[in-house]
């Protein structure tokens, strides 16, 4: 069995919520089935049988090099599922996209393994999407009516937040009632944020046989994986990765992934220098706006290549962001300032399906508005660059995709006026495209690859 073992206070709720519906159990009558021993986890394969554990490992290590920071919450909602043999409570697990891959990255490479693998794992090892849980109790299946009553309690009883309150002191829980009925202030996100560290290898009765640490980027041996030598490593890398954002390694899923940038709202002379086929102001920003939200959902991430908002008396870039679906990556561009709690990124890499992409509002190292990390980066840069910043008023040079130059323009007029979606933008086997200047026109491709 492959799986991630939670760790710090994810881990603790999870040992209180078992240690609670055990009691209830008992008190009803629920009869628990035999597990083994109670290690707080998410199963990410398994359990399958193999006949090389070496090949196993090579996998994993093989898989997990492609991953840093891998992150996903732990929610607040209890839920139960049945099979045949058991009746099961866990905790939510809400994926991230970076995990998510993992997970099916990790499936395919296993499974292409050896025969054993593929004819032993469960059916849902084979399929894209996977449910993501942590168990806290496995039931007898015949005691349906009594384990319905037992989920219920583990809804009300075993709460996130019950859970807080506890931690809490009488002072504590008064400045939260305060708070949140007379000063009116935001409730954060509900959950408990994590990052997968390891990825442990667990041979019979749930001994670890090896774990690979995405952090540190090697495999530990058993007698490493259990040092707190090497986990005090690990958490000092980790905390050095969240404060330096540049050293984050991106793999994500295709389908989850929008590029786009340019967006003008507010503009209304963009209308007639880059002939927008719109009336007004009002029609550009709501159409800009519909299209987005109808294809982009809330998990979906978006990367925003620069120049929010422009023009007298125009709304600032948090207001648009605000209205608008996905996890949104906004790249500054020439028109964008920081204000409160709205932050751009020079740039930002993007490693997926084999490419190397670096994503910056300007192609150009020359541009006045370039800082110097910028200049420097895209002069040092071998690979595609996805940008905005180049409208339809400069086709000649920076077309949709410019093969000579390897460049990408997702400016919107080029896109059609919503996010482009990485999995159509792969779809085109952008290696073979010498020139293409709309996503919707004929690319014209190198010689023998017409």
């Amino acid at each position: 069995m492959i799986e991630f073992r939670l760790h710090g206070y994810a881990k603790e709720y999870a040992k209180w919520a078992r240690a609670r519906t055990l009691r209830e159990a008992r008190r009803l009558g629920v009869r628990r089935l035999r597990e083994p021993r109670f290690v707080p986890h998410i199963t990410l394969f398994g359990a399958a049988d193999a006949h090389s554990l070496r090949s196993v490992v090579r996998e994993v290590e093989k898989v997990g090099q492609k991953y840093t920071l891998v992150p996903f919450r732990l929610g607040v909602k209890r839920g139960e599922f049945q099979v045949e043999d058991a009746n099961w409570l866990y905790l939510d697990i809400q994926p991230s996209p970076e995990l998510e891959q993992f997970r099916y990255d990790l499936a395919q490479g296993l499974l292409g393994q050896e025969k054993t693998i593929r004819n032993t794992c469960p059916a849902y090892d084979r399929k894209p999407k996977y449910k993501f849980h942590c168990s806290i109790g496995k039931y007898d299946p015949r005691d349906g009516i009594k384990f319905e009553k037992l989920a219920q309690y583990a809804e009300t009883k075993c709460s996130l937040e019950t859970f807080k309150q506890r931690r809490i002191s009488l002072l504590g829980k008064l400045v939260n009632v305060i708070e949140k009925n007379i000063l009116k202030t935001e409730e954060a996100v509900p959950g408990i944020s994590q990052h997968l560290l390891r990825v442990t290898i667990v041979g019979r009765r749930s001994h670890i046989q090896s774990e690979y640490d995405l952090i540190l980027g090697r495999m530990l041996s058993q007698h490493e994986a259990l040092s707190r030598y090497w986990w005090r490593k690990t958490i000092s890398e980790f905390k050095e990765l969240r404060s330096s954002p540049r050293k984050k390694h991106l793999s994500i899923s295709n389908e989850s992934v929008y590029f786009i940038g340019d967006t003008h709202f507010d503009h209304k002379n963009i209308i007639r220098y880059c002939h927008r086929p719109f009336s007004s102001v009002t029609e550009m920003n709501n159409t800009i706006k519909n299209n987005w939200n109808g294809m982009v959902g809330d998990n979906d991430i978006v990367y925003f290549l620069g120049d929010w908002a422009f023009g007298w008396r125009h709304k600032p870039a948090k207001y648009w962001e605000r209205q608008l679906k996905g996890i949104i990556v906004s790249i500054r561009g020439s028109h964008d300032r920081e204000a409160g709690d709205m932050q751009f990124r020079d740039f930002e890499e993007l490693h997926v399906n084999g490419y190397d992409f670096l994503l910056i509002h300007s192609p150009d190292p020359d541009d006045k508005h370039q800082t110097e990390k910028q200049k420097q980066k895209l002069q040092n840069w071998h690979g595609w660059i996805i940008h905005g910043h180049k409208h339809n008023n400069d086709l000649k040079d920076y077309p949709f995709i410019n093969g000579e130059r390897r460049t990408i323009n997702v400016s919107v007029e080029l896109i059609g006026y919503r996010p482009l979606n990485i999995d159509r933008l792969l779809s085109l086997n952008i290696d073979s495209i010498k020139r293409m200047e709309t996503l919707n026109s004929q690319p014209q491709r190198w010689l023998g690859n017409q």
